[in-house]
């Protein structure tokens, strides 16, 4: 019975399975965790196009009486159906006269005074493979662009 005993710890048979057991988890958390990544990093130059998008748009159709609806359209129409609920779109119409962010209607002696648009496109990422609730609930995302008009 000794014997039998001793040649059955010796026995390596079966040991790549007892192998791959252990190693497969932390493998396929690895794998999934590089797959929910990678699609954050998809969406967050899916919005950042689509600031990029907004800009364009305004500097091609500039605002008008501080109409900016039209660039948050653009900017919508940019996201089309990926647009998610959590998704917002902030579109900011701004002057600087002497340096100093004000509203582009306020009167200004600087002869220099520059027109600006930003526009920032924020969301809630949420990932698609993996729910990370032990960890954090969300994941926020954001990119901006702004432009000189003139």
């Amino acid at each position: 019975m000794k014997q039998l005993f001793v040649k059955f710890i010796r026995s390596t048979r079966g040991s790549s399975i007892v192998e791959l057991a252990m190693v497969a988890p932390v493998m396929l958390i690895l794998i999934v965790g590089s797959l929910d990544m990678g699609s954050m990093f998809v969406r967050k130059m899916e919005i950042a196009n689509a600031a990029k998008a907004g800009v364009q748009y305004a500097l091609v159709r500039k605002p008008v009486q501080g109409d900016v609806s039209h660039i948050t359209a653009a900017v919508k129409d940019s996201l089309g159906p990926s647009m998610t609920p959590s998704t917002s779109v902030n579109v900011e119409l701004y002057c600087l006269c002497h340096g100093v962010k004000q509203i582009c209607t306020d009167p200004c002696t600087d002869a220099k005074t520059s027109a600006f648009v930003n526009v920032t496109v924020s969301e809630n990422f949420t990932t698609p493979f993996f729910n990370y609730s032990w960890f954090t609930s969300n994941f926020p995302i954001s990119e901006s662009a702004t432009i000189e008009l003139n």
